[in-house]
This record gives structure tokens, C-alpha cells and sequence, in this order.
């Protein structure tokens, strides 16, 4: 539709032309027209005037009452008319209509009768249009009057009331003309007009279309450009050959269009850099998108293993919660599942193959669950599960049977087969749970019992386990508590050289003072404080003050056969990364000889990551302190890696002193660790000495050192100053 109506309208050019043409027919006909009314106008004008003369010659030559007889006189002003074609006759009358003078201008035309009977005019002409019925033919008759000039010869006439001298009517003159020569005289002004009209016309309209060429020209190439410019040509230039308001417009419209080159190509240049930053945007956006719901998902599950996490699980628990609020009769129950002993596989395998591992277990046990059960990843090596609406504590426990058989199956991860074990606690719905966590709450506390408890897979949460709970968690308080008081002591067990019976050292040893349980044993607290990560600050805290209280009996008492401090160092003390500098800033503060430090690991710290505490006993070794096994013996894998590690002596662990017994139970079990610290070359402490009779068989295993009750129970330091003054020996010990 765009295009036809562009094809199909009028150019200005046009509209230009055809009204300029149109001024000019209309212009140029109403001068023809003025004309031949002026041509018409002044003819009659010469014709009245000739008829005017014939008429008063005729007066001038006549007398009283008689005209005169000098037609020939009258003949010559006749035939000034004969030139005229539309004039076919003229006739002088007397005043009673005879003829003077008749001549007819025509061939083989008669003058009509006259057509003015009763209305002959006296004073002006008159004129009649009529047919004669002598010829047939149609004329046009115009009477002049024909006035005397005897001067004296008047009509005396009264009118209104007064008298009036009129001149004197002695004949008329009669002039005739024929309808013919009548239009032959219009035809030829016509013709004449015509020409005349037509070479105004074009005059006129090659006028208009040389100006209207010289206005639209510029027009159009105006509108050529601005064409030009609507389809992103902006390259041609306007050139206009005038001087006037158009070529200033032209001017101003080929700098604009200059202006809108530059325009466009800054246009086009920021528009590609929209557009591709557009793109961007878009793909940014879509990048955002896909980020969000990634992070909505992230933010909702495990980034290991898929699971729902912490915050999607306790989302629909709370909606499980409301709506056992609601149905009386609707049950469920939470699990919560802790793998057992993960750390062991973390850190022999490696977190590669203990990622790996969690993931198999994620997947594992959402084989055991129903479609509309939830199974998450709360952290670490710790799964809950959502059984909802169940008839009872009887699917719970299926449930958690299942898991128990499914964890049973080996798993392999990297190339290893690894078996797993789980304890699982589980929390019943009850009525007055209003919030999740007090669910997880009681399920986590539950899973503790499973856990402490080595013969079963599940425990079923009971009120009397929360208050359990609380008293851990209060101890746990606690103890935090307790290491910024500084409520913990050390307190020294002796250690006897079994070979003169006289003091060489002490095992600094920990006891708590709690403001209000009294004195704590280790056993009421160490477990607490190694699942706490609270034994770490117990730890360094005994390493200071026993480097310190050493260093100063050693310079106190400088004779006393005072040899070394002994101090143990737990799993969680040897996984800080700054062990070997705390231990090295701690000997530089106290002034402590370093060989006067014997530094006891436990076993287990050897089997879980024997490679890496090679090297870190190696570090600790080079600080020149003493390093010794304690509870050797009760492991199952050190002796491979023993001569590996740059020990200098063992504890033998006192369940196996006290099975020596009366029957030699586990002597032989002792001689072998004795035998193979002689080949080692290393020292060994006999702990857990109570009897005589260990003492015998101790000594004559020939054991260097030795310790328990039967010397002296863990003493405070300021008895431990008197046992040191006192220099006692144990001279009464039994003889070999």
C-alpha cells in the first residue's frame, strides 16, 4: 500500500503546473472576453457615431418641413459604411416614412418593411430585432432620428406644469444588420480572440513550466536526497544552480545531510557496540539466570552429593510438624545417621576417595527410602532422613535396619574396597515438638547412644537421654569456661628408674578443678574435650606449665637425679598445623633443656596417618625433645611402621602389667616388646605398676623404667616438691 501510494500521487511540479495554467486559461479568457466586449463595444461605438453623422448631415441639408435633395451628399456618408460586413443596409426617411436615400450593401437583398409602427422614437435611437417576412432573414434595425437644424424651429411641449423646447423631428435613419454578418463579425473577433487567448496561453505555460522547472528542480532533488538519506545514502552531494532561498536550503540540507553522515556513522558505531553489548547483557542475564537457580539450588542442597542440605531438610520438616498439629493420627520420624569412624578412611585414603565415599553412601541410601521420604546431607560424615506419615516406630526401625544391611555391602571408591558402619538414632514424632530442631535435637542425641554403644546399629530416642544431653552440653560449657578461668592443674606422676630405685621423672598428668563438682578426674572430661576440640588449649596449656615447672625444680635442686618432664599429646594436638612451632616457642619461653621433654603420641595416631606423622615426628625430633608411644601394644598395625619412626622409647600399656598376674598372663606378650626395644635401642616405661609381683617381672625383663600406684599415685605439684626434697628412693623394691 506504501508503494502504490507513492507511484500514484501528484508531484508538486505538477500541482505547480496545472494551477499555474489554470491562472492563466482563466486570465487569458477574461481578457479575451474584455476584448471582444472593448472590439464589440468600440465598433458600435463607430458605427453609432457614422450613423450619428448620416443623421445629422441629413438635418444639415434639409429646410423647413422639406429634406433636401443632395442625395449625393447623403450617398457619400452612406458608403463610409459599406466597409462594415455586418451591415446590410441603411435608408433615409422623411418624417412619414418615404424614402430619401435607400442603399443596400448586400447583392439580391431588399430592405425590410419597417418594423416600427407605433414607437418611433423622437429624441434616441431605437432598435428592433425581427425576422422579415419579405427574405426570411433575421435583423438586427436600429432608427435614428433625424433632427432640423433651423435654429427658431422648436415642438413646444408642456411637461408637469411647465413648458419644454424639444428639437424637431423631420426623418429617421434607417441601419440594418443581418444576423449573419452579425456572427460573421463575432466569428472573426472569436478567431482573432482565440489566437490571441492561445499565445497567452503559451506564453504563459512555457513561463510556468521554465519556472516551475527552476523552483521544483532544486525541489526534487531536495526530495531525491531526503529519499536518499531515508535509505542511509548520505554520500551524494546536493548541488542547486541558483542563488536564491532554495539554494540556501539546499545548502543547509547538504550540511545537515553531512552532519547526519556523521551522525549515523557515530549512530551505527554505537549501535554495534549496543548490540554487542546487548549480547552480552543477554548472556549475562542468562548466565544470572542460570547462576540463580544454580544458587537457589546450591543454597537448598549438598554440594558433594545432591542431597537436600541442613536448610531444605528443616524447611520440610517444619511443614511435617504442621501438619501432625493438625492430624492427630499423623506420625513420623526422623533418622540421624552418623558414619562411623569416617576420619580414619578421610585420612588414610585420602578426602578424594572420602568425597567419593559419601557420595556412594548419599546414593546408597536413597535406594532404602520411599519416593515421597527425604534423605540429606546436614555436614561432614552426618545424614538425616524424613520418614513421613508412617503407622509407627515399627517403619523407623525398618528403615534404619535397611540403612545398616545397605551400609554393610562394601563400597569402592578410587580403586579401594571400604566398609562402612553407621550409628543411627532416631526421634519419634511426639506432640510437643513445635520447632524442627528439637527434633534433630533428640535424634542427634540418640545417634551419641548408638555411637557409644559398640552392639547396637540404632537407638530410639527417650526423655532420659535429653537430659543426658544436657549434661554434656553443660559440661561442654563447662569446660570452654574452665580453660579462660584456668581452672585446670597438673599434677605429677613420678617415674622411677628400676634400676636404682630413685626419682627421674614425672608424667604431667590433668585434673580440673570445677568450682563445683570438685576435683575431675580425666576420665569425667577428655572425651568431652577431644569431641569439643577444647583438649587442644588442655594440651598446650599442660606442655607450658610442666616445661615451666621443670625447668624450674631442675634449677632448684640441681644434685637430684631429676632427668625429664613427660607430657602427652593428643590425637587432635598432633593434626595443628603449628605443633612443632608452639612446641619450640614453648621451650625457648620456659628455658627448658629440650632433651628433659619427653613427648608422648598415642598409638592410634601412628595407624590412622602413619606417613604424615612420620614426617611430623621427624620435625618434632629435630628440636632435639624425646619421643615415646603411649598404650604400645594395643594397636594392630604400628610395628610395621615403627622402624620408621624416630622414636626414642615406649609405654607398655598397663593392661598388659596388669595381666602379667600370678600365672605370668601376657608376660610373654611384654618380654617381645622388651626384646624388640633392645633391638631398636630404644627405652621402654612399664606403667600401671600396683603389685610386688609386676615389679618382679618387670625388672627381670630387665625394664628400664617404671610407673603406677605402686610408687605414687598423680600428686600436686607442691607434693611433688617434697617427693623431689625428700630424695626417697624405693630401696624396699623387691630383688630380682
Amino acid at each position: 500500500m506504501g508503494d502504490l501510494n507513492h507511484h500514484s500521487r501528484i508531484s508538486l511540479s505538477a500541482k505547480f503546473n496545472v494551477l499555474t495554467i489554470s491562472l492563466i486559461l482563466v486570465t487569458s479568457v477574461g481578457i479575451s472576453l474584455y476584448m471582444i466586449r472593448t472590439e464589440m463595444k468600440d465598433y458600435y461605438r463607430d458605427l453609432i457615431k457614422n450613423s450619428e453623422t448620416i443623421a445629422d448631415t441629413t438635418a444639415k441639408n434639409c429646410e423647413y418641413g422639406i429634406y433636401t435633395e443632395d442625395r449625393a451628399s447623403l450617398l457619400r456618408v452612406a458608403e463610409s459604411l459599406a466597409g462594415a460586413p455586418d451591415i446590410a443596409y441603411l435608408s433615409v426617411l422623411k418624417k412619414g416614412k418615404q424614402p430619401i436615400v435607400s442603399r443596400v450593401f448586400k447583392p439580391a437583398q431588399l430592405i425590410p418593411d419597417f418594423p416600427f409602427e407605433n414607437t418611433l422614437p423622437a429624441d434616441r435611437a431605437a432598435h428592433a430585432d425581427f425576422t422579415s417576412a419579405q427574405d426570411g432573414q433575421r435583423y438586427l434595425e436600429i432608427l435614428f432620428p433625424v433632427v432640423s437644424n433651423v435654429s427658431g424651429i422648436t415642438d413646444v411641449l408642456l411637461r408637469g406644469g411647465q413648458v419644454v423646447e424639444e428639437p424637431t423631428v423631420i426623418g429617421y435613419l434607417r441601419l440594418g444588420m443581418t444576423q449573419e454578418g452579425i456572427e460573421k463579425r463575432i466569428h472573426v473577433l472569436l478567431i482573432s480572440t482565440t489566437l490571441f487567448t492561445s499565445f497567452l496561453v503559451l506564453l504563459g505555460s512555457g513561463l510556468t513550466v521554465l519556472m516551475t522547472k527552476r523552483i521544483t528542480s532544486p525541489l526534487m532533488k531536495l526530495t531525491s536526497a531526503t529519499q536518499d538519506i531515508a535509505n542511509g545514502k548520505f554520500d551524494a552531494r546536493i548541488d542547486v544552480a541558483t542563488t536564491d532561498e532554495i539554494a540556501e536550503l539546499a545548502h543547509s540540507f547538504d550540511h545537515m545531510r553531512v552532519n547526519l553522515g556523521t551522525y549515523r556513522d557515530q549512530v551505527e558505531e554505537k549501535n554495534r557496540a549496543l548490540l554487542e553489548t546487548n549480547k552480552q547483557l543477554v548472556g549475562e542475564i542468562a548466565a544470572r539466570k542460570i547462576a540463580e537457580e544454580q544458587l537457589r539450588h546450591d543454597a537448598l542442597h549438598d554440594a558433594l552429593t545432591g542431597l537436600p542440605n541442613r536448610s531444605l531438610f528443616m524447611d520440610r520438616l517444619t511443614h511435617t510438624i504442621v501438619i501432625a498439629k493438625r492430624r492427630k493420627d499423623y506420625i513420623y520420624a526422623v533418622l540421624f545417621l552418623d558414619i562411623d569412624r569416617f576420619k580414619v578412611i578421610n585420612d588414610s585414603l585420602g578426602h578424594i576417595v572420602g568425597d567419593q565415599l559419601l557420595i556412594a553412601i548419599g546414593q546408597r541410601l536413597l535406594t532404602c527410602l520411599r519416593p515421597g521420604d527425604t534423605v540429606a546431607r546436614l555436614g561432614g560424615d552426618e545424614f538425616a532422613v524424613l520418614l513421613e506419615d508412617i503407622s509407627g516406630l515399627g517403619n523407623a526401625t525398618f528403615i534404619a535396619e535397611r540403612i545398616g544391611s545397605a551400609l554393610a555391602a562394601p563400597f569402592t571408591a578410587a580403586g579401594n574396597e571400604v566398609f562402612v558402619t553407621g550409628s543411627i538414632g532416631i526421634a519419634l514424632s511426639a506432640a510437643d515438638y513445635d520447632y524442627p530442631e528439637q527434633v534433630l535435637r533428640d535424634a542427634d542425641t540418640a545417634m551419641y547412644q548408638a555411637k557409644s554403644s559398640s552392639k547396637v546399629a540404632y537407638v530410639v530416642f527417650e526423655p532420659g537421654m535429653h537430659a543426658h544431653a544436657l549434661e554434656r552440653m553443660r559440661i561442654e560449657t563447662d569446660l570452654r569456661r574452665a580453660v579462660e578461668r584456668k581452672e585446670f592443674s597438673v599434677f605429677y606422676q613420678p617415674i622411677v628408674s628400676l634400676i636404682t630405685g630413685r626419682l627421674s621423672g614425672f608424667e604431667a598428668l590433668v585434673r580440673w578443678r570445677h568450682p563445683e563438682r570438685g576435683l575431675l578426674n580425666p576420665v569425667d572430661f577428655i572425651q568431652m574435650a577431644e569431641e569439643t576440640g577444647i583438649i587442644v588449649s588442655i594440651d598446650r596449656l599442660m606442655l607450658r606449665e610442666s616445661c615451666r615447672q621443670m625447668r624450674e625444680w631442675i634449677m632448684q635442686f640441681r644434685d637430684c637425679p631429676l632427668q625429664f618432664i613427660s607430657v602427652n599429646l593428643s590425637n587432635k594436638q598432633m593434626v595443628q598445623p603449628d605443633l612443632v612451632e608452639y612446641v619450640s616457642l614453648v621451650l625457648k619461653e620456659t628455658g627448658l633443656d629440650p632433651g628433659s621433654l619427653k613427648l608422648e603420641i598415642t598409638e592410634n595416631v601412628i595407624i590412622d596417618n602413619p606417613e604424615e606423622t612420620a614426617v611430623l615426628l621427624a620435625r618434632l625430633k629435630a628440636l632435639g625433645v624425646q619421643l615415646y608411644i603411649d598404650d604400645f601394644g594395643t594397636g594392630y598395625s604400628s610395628l610395621s611402621y615403627l622402624h620408621r619412626l624416630p622414636i626414642d622409647g615406649l609405654k607398655i600399656d598397663r593392661s598388659f602389667i596388669r595381666g602379667m598376674g600370678e600365672n605370668g598372663e601376657n608376660q610373654q606378650i611384654v618380654k617381645t616388646i622388651m626384646l624388640l626395644a633392645r633391638d631398636m635401642n630404644i627405652g621402654v616405661i612399664a606403667e600401671g605398676l600396683e603389685t610386688a609381683n609386676q615389679l618382679v617381672q618387670i625388672k627381670a625383663l630387665n625394664c628400664e623404667f617404671g610407673q603406677g600406684y605402686l610408687f605414687s599415685k598423680p600428686i600436686p605439684g607442691t607434693q611433688a616438691l617434697a617427693l623431689i626434697e625428700g630424695g626417697p628412693t624405693w630401696k624396699s623394691m623387691p630383688a630380682v
